[in-house]
């Protein structure tokens, strides 16, 4: 598939019509980012559009995060469309009237993106329930960005796919031109972990080093067999990352660190070498408590998004309803990034669930830029595509 679109895509004139509410809605999420877990005035918002629209909401005491139903009838199967709301701890880099308005908070991963897409679906169906041959319910989850804080996992943990059937999220891309899909059956996404590696030495003066326990020295050694660990103990027909984006550690240049911390993940794509990696890492950790260091190794993370087959064809056959065939990339590569989507597909009876990548850029508007990275724009041509899709699983 060429990363330039097909331009002749065929939103329905009825959604259309919904085309300056979708940017309206997306362009005032922008402006509130809010970290994980945290997310008060982004949940309010999204709350209080569903219900205006008549979904039935049921929140998550001590949690941002909520569902909203669209019950048309009983007898119809539960379809559940998962939108992440939370931002990033980063500032808003972009020149945009709308620009975020919380400093050192920003959306560079699109979840404004996101939420706008499901809440222009929500409308749309509520407005149509006579089309709709499933009941939906939408998901706002909190935390999906920190694997430290409950997000999805949480959720689930708290009813929100009970008497689902059938699960479906997307994420926006915005090195990918709008009108684009990307996705695949099976394995889209890395098994995934966020590690805190912590270690206490011995002080001491640095004209004496003999006298302590050097923790920046140890952190380093450790950090150093940490990427050995991937270059010499991994399949290399199983690609793996390792990532150390974070070292604290030391008080005054002239004393010998007793303490030092490092963060970072580790990705992989498939389950087997997930647990390679991790034992590996325990195994360094216990060498060095073995060299008199007090070392500890922490994970969080989130099991691989695997797309069930009869999902993935769903999400097909909405998208070439629409779409032009070269504009539809369905045998995609999967991305080494996480996402604990995985949780909510894991939680239907037969796992069935489908994530999908919708393109969000536009070289001939200067937008071609991948997540994360900042200024971070996006195509707001790309929220009715993202709609049309999710409108066509829940109509078809």
């Amino acid at each position: 598939m060429s990363n330039q679109s097909n331009h002749q895509y065929n939103i329905s004139e009825k959604l259309q019509k919904l085309e300056a509410f979708s940017k309206k809605v997306r362009q005032d999420l922008h402006q509130i980012p809010e970290p994980s877990g945290a997310e008060f005035k982004t949940s309010q918002y999204c709350r209080e559009l569903m219900e205006r629209f008549g979904y039935q909401i049921r929140t998550l005491e001590g949690y941002t995060g909520f569902t909203a139903d669209l019950i048309v009838n009983p007898a119809f199967s539960l379809v559940a469309i998962r939108a992440d709301m939370d931002g990033l701890e980063m500032p808003d880099m972009t020149e945009d009237a709308y620009r975020s308005t919380h400093e050192g908070l920003a959306h560079n991963c699109g979840h404004d993106t996101h939420m706008a897409i499901a809440l222009t679906t929500a409308k749309y169906l509520a407005e149509h329930r006579d089309e709709m041959t499933h009941n939906v319910r939408f998901i706002f989850q909190m935390a999906e960005e920190d694997m430290r804080v409950p997000g999805a996992d949480k959720m689930v943990e708290l009813g929100c796919m009970e008497g689902v059937s059938e699960v479906y999220a997307l994420h926006n891309n915005g090195a990918l031109e709008t009108g684009c899909i990307h996705f695949n059956s099976g394995v889209m996404s890395s098994w995934g972990s966020a590690w805190t590696l912590t270690v206490h030495g011995v002080s001491a003066h640095g004209s004496t080093p003999q006298k302590g326990l050097d923790a920046i020295r140890e952190m380093t050694r450790l950090i150093d067999y940490m990427d050995y660990v991937v270059a010499k103990k991994v399949d290399p027909f199983s690609p793996a990352v390792f990532g150390c984006g974070m070292i604290q550690g030391g008080t005054i240049p002239n004393a010998i660190a007793d303490y030092a911390q490092a963060r970072g993940t580790i990705r992989s794509m498939d389950e087997k070498t997930d647990q390679t990696l991790k034992a590996s890492f325990e195994e360094i950790v216990a060498r060095s408590e073995a060299g008199g260091f007090k070392t500890t190794m922490e994970f969080a993370g989130y099991p691989a998004v695997i797309n069930h087959p009869d999902a993935y064809a769903e999400v097909l056959a909405a998208a070439r309803a629409f779409l032009p065939e070269e504009n539809i990339e369905a045998n995609g590569s999967p991305m080494t990034g996480s996402e604990d989507f995985s949780y909510m597909i894991n939680a239907t009876k037969d796992r069935k669930g489908a994530l999908f990548f919708l393109g969000s850029g536009k070289k001939e508007k200067g937008i071609n830029n991948f997540l994360h990275s900042n200024p971070y724009y996006i195509d707001d041509d790309c929220l009715l595509v993202g709609a049309q899709i999710f409108v066509n699983i829940v109509t078809r």
